[in-house]
């Protein structure tokens, strides 16, 4: 039975990162492929780590926040290794928000209205977005963009 001057292990994780500024995201190196279900794609495991205020590093999933202990090396999060669209900042923003959905997934809310998301379900899963940024501007003569986006009978009808 808890009483109200106890805190949920939701709140301790709001008042460890909200507010904070993330300085910096990380990754281990990712253990896979593992291919567990042939005919979808592999599955990778990989660590999250988030440093903030240039200070505190924690690893993170779904569903929890914990101190990092730098038992493996990691790699610092870029949008080049990551492919993320170019535009899309997460480094040196301030946490304002720490949602839990009704699966305990947890997810970082920035002030630039970037989240980020750590899944686990078949192998880990990272997902920075804001709504936004899109992943490319189209052009119209973006050719290989248009190509990509055809139907698969607009494709057999089109020259190279």
């Amino acid at each position: 039975m808890t009483t109200e001057n106890e805190m949920t292990e939701h709140e301790g994780y709001i008042k460890m990162v909200v507010g904070k500024t993330l300085t910096n995201l990380f990754f281990t190196k990712q253990d896979g492929p593992h291919d567990y279900m042939p005919g979808i794609s592999p599955a990778y495991y990989f660590a999250t780590i988030l440093e903030l205020d240039n200070d505190k590093k924690f690893q993170f999933g779904n569903d929890f926040i914990i101190d990092w202990k730098d038992q493996e090396p990691t790699i610092t999060l870029t949008n080049e290794n990551w492919a993320l669209p170019k535009t899309l900042v997460f480094q040196g923003q301030k946490i304002v928000n720490l949602t839990k959905d009704e699966h305990e997934q947890l997810t970082f809310h920035l002030e630039n209205g970037t989240t980020i998301a750590h899944t686990i379900d078949y192998g880990d899963q990272l997902f920075i977005e804001n709504e936004k940024v899109l992943d490319k501007e189209i052009t119209v003569s973006d050719s290989t963009f248009l190509k990509a986006v055809q139907a698969w009978w607009q494709k057999l009808f089109c020259s190279e």
